[in-house]
């Protein structure tokens, strides 16, 4: 009877779905009962928010995917044992999550997290698969479906006991894991349709909510629409017609590049970005094969190496995104220096490593050429050797556009690197980048096959003479901050001659026009040119009358002997007695001094002596004679021992 007993009240397994047995149930039986009498309510779940905070909280907001995985692992366990929906105690037993067993909102976080979960595993393969090797990338194809089939079974499970805003949350997000699986599969027209559907779910929940939940939809928005344009330039690759597309993706290479320039890692997801690499990098590498040649100082050279015209290319690129950025006029100077921000150094910084790229692969071809010692293979290394100049020239030329930026944000008060309080830097800073400028310019003028174009040289000198100026200027600063004013006043006044050589200069070799890439062109930007040089007049002719004025106050004032004597004699009252320097003004209400700044009060108030309390100490008692009490003390009288006395002493 035993052994029928406890067989019958084992939980069996009938279709996926739990049935507890009525023999012998008791209370299992009754839970039962309650389980399937449990009407569906409508619970609510923020699932945005939910997502959103959790993310922010645990790793995702530096990238770190790994981090957020195993919180979603822990919180899904803490959630299984709070809800008491565990599979089992020792020997695992799948319980499906049904519509009927659902009895707190908590139930839904279940699917949301296991989704989650996934979604962050593929995201961490993602990142560390940078060898694209088919392994982590099948591993990583898993985790996306497993992610897209979680979200549909919470969206599945809110359509029937979740509120209305909570079951389009869960249709939104099911939508964006959906369509972040299509798109690593490269299945563009279900990817569309994901994203769209993702997107116009939260634009619509955006118009109808408060301000705050309004920003969550409004983030989910901003974060599909780039991978809502890369599916659609996708598509428009292909020759398929896309309903509703926008019209700024008309070209294929010109919308993979605005999308990976104009998103940038803001919004869009890491999936999406490594997409539009590789797609910039094929569009490139076509574009590159018509790249054939160069035109340098009137010379055409050829470029054989992909490498190189890829790295041109890209250069190419980069100067238009800065040219729009700064506001570039036509002359080719920059009409507003003093916008310069962390996103235009950033610009800066990744036009340098193109234009090292190309030099990088030049000089390499200049190796093998060099090892080969026929007539053709002399004519190839010079063209290289004319690439590597022009390459180098513009190289030098953008460093000195760029620290001449670094120069205005440096008086624009803007110098300090961090986030604290932005200061005035000193005029040694300005210094040492004005000195950066000259040896660059120098380097320019000493570079093969411009060095004898008198145009370019001659535009160079202008360069030069101006920054030369603007060191002077700044070197006459740094003396007059130390109240050295007859040195400064003569550094000023050779500023104003090498201003006026540099103005000469710039009007002899004005007339020249630059190329669009800046390849020919010696002339510079804001910052070394005539309105630099005018602004530079004005600041010299204001210091030089400051100087002067400083110095006239030197002489009248005297040596600083002569100031310490006065000093002396201020202090001296009528009595003939020298009244202390720093004594405060209450302590001295008797006594003429010129103190300046005028003490008025000791603060802190200085110590007084006080007082202390007196130390009693009882030294009568070595004083006192104590009566001899010997005649009292007990007489005995002493026996003899035994054998043992001796030995004993008794």
């Amino acid at each position: 009877p035993r052994a029928l007993l406890s067989q019958s009240t084992k939980t069996m397994e009938v279709d996926g779905t739990e049935e507890i047995c009525a023999e012998g149930g008791g209370e299992d039986e009754e839970d039962a009962d309650d389980l399937g009498e449990v009407e569906l309510g409508e619970f609510s779940l923020d699932i945005f928010d939910v997502i959103k905070s959790a993310q922010a909280q645990h790793g995702l907001r530096h990238g770190d995917y790994a981090r957020y995985r195993l919180y979603c692992a822990r919180r899904l366990h803490r959630l299984r044992k709070s809800l008491k929906f565990t599979h089992g105690k020792g020997r695992f037993v799948k319980r499906p999550l049904l519509p009927s067993v659902v009895r707190d909102a908590r139930f839904l976080m279940l699917p949301l997290f296991c989704a989650e979960r996934a979604w962050s595993y593929a995201m961490q393969l993602k990142r560390e698969n940078t060898q694209q090797e088919p392994r982590p990338h099948y591993h990583l194809l898993s985790r996306l479906a497993k992610a897209a089939h979680w979200s549909a079974q919470l969206a599945s499970l809110c359509a029937e006991c979740g509120s209305k805003r909570t079951e389009l949350e869960a249709n939104a997000y099911a939508s964006f894991m959906a369509g972040n699986m299509h798109l690593e599969r490269e299945n563009w027209a279900p990817a569309l349709s994901a994203f769209k559907r993702c997107a116009t779910i939260s634009s619509e929940l955006c118009r109808v909510s408060l301000a705050d939940q309004a920003h969550l939809y409004r983030e989910m928005v901003t974060e599909v629409e780039p991978s809502i344009r890369f599916c659609t330039y996708n598509l428009r690759r292909l020759g398929e017609e896309v309903e509703g597309a926008a019209d700024d993706l008309g070209t294929p290479l010109g919308g993979a590049e605005e999308l990976l320039s104009s998103e940038g890692g803001e919004g869009a997801s890491d999936i999406l970005l490594s997409k539009l690499e590789q797609v910039l990098q094929e569009t490139q590498a076509k574009q590159a094969k018509d790249l054939n040649e160069l035109e340098l100082l009137g010379e055409r050279v050829p470029i054989k190496n992909d490498k190189t015209r890829v790295a041109i290319l890209r250069s190419r690129q980069l100067l238009l995104e800065l040219g729009a950025s700064l506001g570039e006029d036509g002359s080719g100077g920059v009409s507003q220096i003093g916008v310069a921000d962390d996103a235009i150094m950033s610009l800066y910084d990744k036009l340098f490593v193109a234009f090292n790229d190309a030099l990088d692969s030049a000089r390499y071809d200049l190796r093998q050429a060099s090892k080969d010692h026929t007539a053709k293979a002399g004519v190839a290394e010079a063209h290289l050797l004319k690439l590597q100049a022009a390459l180098q020239w513009q190289k030098l030329h953008h460093t000195v556009r760029r620290t001449l930026l670094l120069v205005e944000r440096h008086r624009l008060g803007d110098g300090s690197s961090g986030g604290g309080k932005s200061k005035r830097s000193s005029p040694e800073d300005l210094v040492r980048l004005y000195d950066s400028v000259i040896t660059n310019l120098s380097e320019m003028m000493q570079l093969d096959g411009y060095k004898e174009n008198e145009k370019l040289m001659g535009q160079v000198a202008a360069r030069t003479a101006c920054a030369k100026a603007y060191r002077c200027y700044y070197v006459a600063e740094s003396y007059g901050s130390v109240e050295k004013w007859r040195e400064s006043l003569a550094l000023y006044n050779r500023a104003g001659r090498l201003m006026v050589d540099a103005l000469q200069l710039h009007e002899e070799y004005q007339e020249r026009e630059p190329s669009v890439d800046g390849a020919d062109s010696g002339r510079g930007g804001s910052g070394e040119d005539e309105a630099a040089l005018a602004q530079l007049e004005q600041l010299v002719e204001g210091a030089k009358a400051r100087a002067n004025a400083q110095a006239i106050l030197g002489v009248l004032r005297g040596s600083s002997d002569v100031a310490e004597a006065s000093a002396t004699m201020g202090r001296i009252d009528l009595e003939g007695s020298a009244a202390p320097a720093r004594l405060p003004l209450l302590q001295r209400l008797d006594h003429f001094t010129a103190a300046d700044p005028e003490h008025i009060i000791a603060f802190p108030p200085m110590l007084a002596t006080v007082p202390c309390k007196p130390l009693l100490f009882d030294i009568a008692r070595n004083q006192i004679q104590f009566p001899d009490l010997s005649a009292r003390l007990n007489k005995t009288k002493r026996t003899g021992g035994g054998w043992g006395s001796w030995f004993t002493g008794r």
